[in-house]
């Protein structure tokens, strides 16, 4: 099994996570200094922030692997597993133009759920993404630190695997 990292954080991903960070950690420390005080809404609006802010965390890929078989994406809220010869394309992507997030994170710490309605995002630096798309027409884009490096992989798995279903043919 082949291991890659994730990818650090591009500039903009960056920006976004320091502007909405100070935000998420300021915010609920100011709300105890409203006038008059609102100590439920202090501690509300405190666990709350706190907890997007985890939630955020916890949707980094902590782990990308390549099997003989299977491409690996671990976060801390589980594991997502791709069969390799469900895989329709795959390559880098250089622009992603412009996407809806449907559902997930949109820049704090990466970009993370669903965009476009379908497409499974787990990308922390958009400038070095793999697509990758199975044949069932699902989506998935992911963000290792080398995405070359992670596509020759795929595509050498591919071929043994390819090569094997044919001798058992």
């Amino acid at each position: 099994m082949k291991e890659f990292s994730t990818a650090k954080m591009d500039e903009t991903t960056n920006m976004i996570t320091v502007i909405v960070l100070l935000f998420l950690l300021l915010f609920p420390i100011s709300s105890f200094f409203f006038e008059p005080p609102k100590p439920a809404i202090s501690i509300i609006s405190f666990v709350l922030m706190y907890g997007v802010i985890f939630i955020s965390y916890g949707f980094i890929p902590k782990r990308i692997a390549v099997s003989a078989d299977q491409i690996l994406i671990k976060n801390l809220f589980g594991s997502v597993v791709i069969n390799i010869m469900e895989i329709e394309t795959f390559g880098t992507l250089e622009k992603i133009g412009l996407n809806l997030r449907t559902a997930g994170v949109g820049g704090l710490f990466g970009y993370f759920g669903y965009f476009n309605g379908k497409d499974v995002w787990y990308v922390t630096n958009t400038k070095k993404k793999v697509q990758i798309i199975l044949q069932s027409g699902k989506v998935y884009m992911i963000s290792p630190e080398n995405p070359d490096d992670f596509v020759k992989a795929v595509q050498q798995r591919k071929m043994e695997s390819t090569k094997f279903m044919d001798r058992l043919a």
